[in-house]
């Protein structure tokens, strides 16, 4: 018998976690490696037992997790989605897409990553999650703080050449602040999440959103929910949501990029009449504050210079001329490796190399990379 025929003996319990854990079902298992549905049952039942080849598939292809889980008496623990998603409905988390819990698997592991490397302390001596960890659903005048803190006002926002530019700078401040910034493709699924932890919490972005404007916003949504020591996930529902904490999230998110005080005094705001809105005006508000049109209608309903109807017929106009998907920015696979782990997390990676800490196996494996393509993240990133 070959070796990728021999049968090997696991605990099948450990086999029903690794797909449970990211809501995969038993026919989706057996789709994926061209076996009926018993068969896969069979397995995790202990009546049968998968070859080493077909371990292999599972734990790498299919499963994401290391070939020596299944060799394991009991399932790891690991951090929980649901006290982290605690303003979606436990059964709802059930249903969520498998490649979602795998990217949100992904995001864990950088979690992970950043406490092994930091000795489960985070470098920032005191970081922003921290600094309003007390925060309240009625809060007052945290925005204009937060603000403040993240060196963000009408002529710097006003300065940036685009909502790319502005996404960037706020990555950057916010990483500064100790919440690092990843994206990734993560299709329809969601617009972005965040995890929170202690020392670590981290954000998510979708790489694939069709706009930098919802990224933007997404970004500080997420913070939100870090600021009360949960994490989230945001989407289309998300923004129009009932929940107390959703609501709180996208009226601090609202105000962080669109300053209240500054908003008031434009002359374009003071000069309207009317509770109607032109999209001359909306577009150049938008414009100097690098966000939306919607962002800034919302803004004028929270304010009461709008009313419920004006605002969902234009939200509803928008959403039609939306295009159907972002457009793309070349093929670059180590430019597009960088934007999503950010520039930040790979120095950090890059330094624990040269300095003997971890090794180049760790680094690759810290970076989603092979070993010799190490030299050109690192060109990148100290051009």
């Amino acid at each position: 018998m070959s070796r990728n025929n021999e049968i090997v003996p696991i605990e099948p319990k450990i086999l029903e976690w690794a797909r449970t854990r990211i809501n995969m079902s038993i026919s989706d298992v057996a789709k994926r490696l061209d076996k009926d549905i018993d068969t896969i049952t069979n397995w995790e039942k202990g009546t049968e037992l998968p070859s080493l080849a077909q371990l292999e598939k599972l734990a790498y292809t299919i499963y994401k997790v290391p070939l020596a889980v299944f060799f394991l008496p009991e399932p790891p623990e690991e951090p929980s989605i649901n006290r982290q998603f605690r303003t979606i409905p436990e059964q709802e988390i059930t249903l969520l897409p498998s490649a979602l819990m795998l990217k949100v698997k992904e995001g864990q592991y950088y979690q992970e990553v950043l406490k092994d490397l930091f000795n489960g302390k985070n470098p920032v001596t005191n970081p922003i999650f921290k600094k309003y960890s007390n925060i309240q659903l009625d809060s007052n005048n945290i925005a204009d703080s937060i603000r403040k803190d993240l060196k963000i006002n009408r002529q710097i926002q006003s300065s940036f050449k685009d909502t790319t530019e502005a996404f960037k700078y706020y990555r950057e401040q916010l990483e500064n602040a100790g919440i690092f910034v990843f994206q990734q493709t993560l299709k329809k699924y969601c617009r972005g999440y965040s995890l929170y932890d202690e020392e670590f919490p981290i954000i998510v972005i979708n790489s694939s959103e069709i706009s930098d404007t919802g990224k933007n916003f997404t970004l500080f949504h997420e913070l939100s929910h870090l600021l009360l020591n949960m994490g989230g996930l945001t989407n289309d529902y998300t923004y129009q949501s009932n929940n107390h904490e959703e609501i709180f999230c996208n009226k601090l998110a609202s105000n962080i990029l669109v300053d209240t005080h500054e908003l008031l005094e434009d002359n374009l705001i003071r000069s309207n009449n009317s509770i109607e809105w032109s999209d001359k005006i909306l577009k150049q508000l938008a414009h100097d504050f690098k966000v939306s049109q919607e962002v800034v209608l919302r803004k004028l309903l929270d304010l009461d210079l709008t009313t419920s109807r004006f605002y969902s017929l234009k939200r509803e106009d928008w959403l039609q001329k939306l295009p159907k998907k972002r457009k793309g920015s070349g093929g670059d696979f180590y430019r597009n490796k960088l934007s999503k782990l950010g520039n930040h997390y790979a120095t950090i990676i890059l330094s624990n190399l040269y300095n003997g800490r971890i090794n180049p196996y760790q680094a690759s494996e810290y970076l989603g990379l092979k070993i010799n393509q190490i030299p050109q993240i690192e060109r990148l990133v100290f051009k």
